[in-house]
């Protein structure tokens, strides 16, 4: 019986921690090439560029779209935190990258904690937090200059916090560990909700108004204080609260939404359930249960990824451990939850992106040299990606290009002053990973470019040169970056004095 054999029992116990440290390590050995790759590798450019705009005093909550534009929609702590970080003159990702990185190791450290105090076994301490590295989101995003990686760190301690005092009322000092989480960026708020409703459930009604009350309390005198005292006279409270509902998008529900829950969640999710099944938690069910209705409902907001699902991951890495290892220690060696371990950690790599390679850093200096050669300082610019314009020296007023875009197709803010800049040649430059005439997909046209702006560019400018794009940036294996330049009969020197067009390769 494999019950008696020592040598071979400590052998297959060993399986789930070898089969999930080689999907960890092989994640763990390209964060340096992630986090020490100088460009942008997704969406952190427009992150960084805010933090720019905070450091030089330009307002990143603005009401219109007249001078410039910030989307300004993750929290206010990360913004403020990053432009400590962020040196203007030579703003870097690197810092914020590494941010993002001592997050992950904290999230991974909670998943242990949770575990031991779930199941009382180091051995399941141990293990989840393995689990948790090797899935492909942490590495493909949690360790980007964005801001998941504070706030999910942030949602994870309050959850520890109200799981160890669930019983007493202790538990009310979740609530603004939860509501920092909150101002981090204002996603990852399924801790509070399956804490009000254990509460509930548990028929502690005082207790749930109190808890309920102190995030109230905490999150509306945080509004508050951004709103007149951090950041006066901008609409702080409008990008905050309303920037984002706008991008849900119900008609990518179905096919988006559901393939990544069946692909990155659902393998996981069995392993979960028959752990929830013969030991049932209720405030472990509810979290879990709130964060996948989350997560499945901002994930078909435009421009989402399977990070969305973070705080389901975090559940369901500790809950496999735990059945796993609780089956090991019966009669029978659970060889096909083990199997399903290895199906969950192929699938959890599933949208992960490549690490930058050698090419990639060629091509990110062949840019910036580009920039550097071409331009005077300070020239204003436009891109989609504007962190490679900062770091070369360029200014980026538009910092939320596909923001904007979205919200004036929905009609929350306008695009018509940044339209009117194009028309007018206000622009020295202007960046695009489209071809401007001759691209015909409808998607990618439209992509962080509104018609108004693609129709004044293709008016007001011309195609002076393409570079190749770095691969961290490229969506599609034709994708380029396509630079523009005012028209000959132009004069490129109207953009208020910030910077002249000095030459342009190819003349």
């Amino acid at each position: 019986m494999f019950e008696g054999r020592s040598s071979s029992r400590v052998a297959l116990s060993l399986l789930p921690f070898l089969i999930a440290g080689i999907f960890a390590v092989r994640n763990l050995a390209t964060w340096p090439a992630r986090i020490s790759y100088p460009g942008d590798e997704a969406y952190e450019g427009v992150a960084l560029a805010d933090m720019v705009h905070l450091r030089q005093r330009v307002p990143i909550y603005t009401a219109e779209a007249k001078d410039g534009f910030s989307d300004g929609t993750y929290g206010p702590l990360y913004y403020m935190l990053g432009a400590r970080l962020t040196n203007p003159e030579r703003p870097s990702y690197i810092p914020l990258r590494m941010l993002s990185m001592f997050a992950m190791f904290g999230c991974a450290l909670c998943c242990g904690v949770l575990a031991f105090w779930l199941t009382r076994s180091y051995w399941v301490a141990g293990l989840s937090p393995v689990v948790f590295l090797a899935y492909g989101m942490v590495t493909g995003h949690g360790i980007l200059a964005l801001s998941d990686g504070g706030a999910v760190f942030l949602a994870f301690v309050g959850f520890l916090v109200a799981y160890h005092f669930r019983d007493g009322r202790w538990i009310l000092l979740a609530a603004p560990v939860m509501v920092l989480s909150v101002f981090y960026k204002p996603q990852y708020i399924a801790g509070p909700a399956a804490v009000i409703l254990y509460l509930l459930i548990e028929k502690r009604y005082k207790l749930a108004a109190l808890f309920a009350g102190l995030l109230g309390i905490c999150g509306l005198g945080l509004l508050v204080f951004f709103q007149f005292a951090v950041f006066p006279g901008q609409a702080f409270c409008r990008h905050f609260l309303f920037f984002q509902a706008p991008l849900l998008n119900w008609r990518g529900f179905v096919f988006r939404t559901l393939a990544a829950f069946a692909i990155v969640i659902l393998p996981g999710l069995i392993l979960g359930l028959d752990y929830l099944r013969l030991y049932r938690d209720k405030l472990i069910v509810l979290y879990l249960c709130v964060s996948l209705a989350l997560g499945m409902l901002t994930y078909s907001k435009d421009g989402s990824d399977v990070h969305y699902f973070f705080e389901s991951v975090f559940i369901l890495c500790v809950l496999a451990a735990a059945v796993i290892t609780e089956k090991i220690r019966g009669r029978v060696y659970p060889t096909d939850l083990v199997v399903l371990l290895g199906v969950t950690l192929v699938m959890a790599q599933w949208n992960t992106r490549r690490p930058p390679k050698a090419g990639d850093w060629s091509k990110y200096e062949a840019i910036e040299s580009y920039l550097r050669q071409n331009f005077s300082p300070h020239a204003v610019s436009l891109c989609s990606s504007p962190g490679e314009l900062l770091q070369a020296g360029l200014d980026a007023p538009y910092a939320g290009m596909f923001q904007l875009e979205a919200l004036s197709q929905r009609g929350v803010v306008s695009d018509g002053p940044l339209v009117s800049r194009v028309e007018k040649r206000q622009f020295v430059l202007i960046i695009l990973r489209i071809d401007a005439q001759r691209e015909k997909d409808p998607y990618w046209k439209t992509f962080a470019l509104s018609s108004g702006v693609l129709q004044a560019v293709r008016r007001q400018y011309r195609l002076r040169a393409t570079l190749d794009m770095p691969g961290p940036l490229r969506e599609r294996p034709q994708d380029r970056f396509y630079i523009y330049v005012p028209r000959p009969e132009a004069n490129p020197g109207v953009h208020g004095g910030q910077g002249v067009l000095t030459r342009v390769a190819g003349d």
